[in-house]
């Protein structure tokens, strides 16, 4: 059963009223020896503050409302563990809510989440989000961030990388190492940040002065099947190697060229984009291109904690950095 103020009042002689006001931050004109004395029986006691009690005091719940849309995607999970470790050591905790890419589901995880009474969202969506429900964030003065693959306009908070340099710096890569017949796996959903790598893809490529096939462009789901499905397409190519956009799609390529027996990078070199846990423990490792992501969720966290305490003041945009990690899925043709 959890303590109560009442008992740390009958533990150390101080008034409830007291005792409410410094275990609130608000006992400045009570001595150090008083406030020592409340703050060490409310530690032994294990007390909890009550927030449902506090959210009618203070009208604030620390508690930050997070929609994903696939919880079991190694990005989102990452993305997700930055939000929450930072939230964590600001004394917030996070309802998350797995939205399975559903927009149905999305926008009514929102509304459910403003009924919660959460302090604010961080919404990562592959949708465009409906006109009502940004209606809905603005009426009840809920401050959120969008992940959201850059499909609905924002003018500030933005958190994104370079995805047209992220594409650019893969192929460049495989050219160094002398490829020149060089594949590319897109999404079928038009994502715009796949879109920007592809068209970085393109850039590079052209700077090259090398003509690209449409062999060589295959689009699929992102997911690993739809890196397996592409494999097929991108073997009768005649490719020498393959730029996955992200590295569940070379998971996928992987398992299929293993099925078929090609090796990598002896008979196909492989890079892909994200750089998830999961890469460098693939056989070999997996060259990638590295973006930030749990350096996003910590930042989402960081810009949405900001906006609650100053509402007013206007959120700055962020350009986090791309790396290039070399391992052992590229080589020289």
């Amino acid at each position: 059963m959890s303590v109560t103020i009442r008992e740390i009042a009958e533990k150390t002689g101080v008034s409830i009223t007291a005792i409410s006001q410094i275990l609130n931050g608000k006992g400045e004109r009570f001595s150090e020896t008083t406030k020592n004395r409340v703050l060490k029986a409310a530690k032994d006691m294990a007390y909890k503050p009550n927030f449902f009690a506090k959210n009618m005091i203070t009208n604030h719940t620390n508690t930050i409302g997070m929609v994903v849309p696939e919880v079991t995607d190694a990005f989102f999970s990452q993305m997700v563990k930055g939000a929450e470790d930072y939230l964590n050591r600001h004394d917030y905790m996070i309802m998350l809510c797995n939205s399975s890419n559903d927009k149905e589901r999305e926008d009514r995880y929102v509304e459910e989440l403003l009924h919660r009474a959460v302090d604010g969202l961080i919404i990562a969506s592959p949708n465009i989000l409906a006109s009502k429900v940004f209606e809905r964030l603005q009426e009840k003065k809920k401050p959120y961030i969008l992940l959201d693959r850059q499909r609905n306009e924002q003018k500030e908070g933005r958190i994104a990388v370079d995805d047209f340099e992220g594409g650019y710096m893969a192929t460049k890569h495989l050219q160094h190492l002398g490829h020149t017949k060089i594949g590319i796996i897109i999404s079928d959903n038009s994502f715009y940040n796949v879109f920007e790598r592809y068209e970085g893809y393109l850039a590079c490529m052209k700077e090259a002065g090398i003509t690209v096939s449409k062999d060589w462009i295959v689009s699929g789901n992102q997911t690993m099947q739809g890196g397996f499905l592409a494999g097929e397409k991108l073997l009768e190519s005649g490719v020498t190697a393959v730029f996955a956009t992200n590295d569940l799609m070379a998971v996928g390529l992987y398992r299929f060229l293993f099925d078929k027996g090609v090796k990598i990078p002896e008979d196909l070199s492989v890079i892909g984009f994200d750089d998830i846990e999961l890469s460098e423990f693939m056989v070999p490792p997996l060259t990638t291109v590295r973006q930030p992501i749990y350096e996003i969720g910590a930042v989402a966290a960081e810009f949405l904690l900001r906006k609650i305490a100053y509402p007013e003041e206007k959120m700055n945009n962020r350009l986090l950095d791309l790396t290039l990690i070399e391992r052992g899925s590229t080589t020289k043709i």
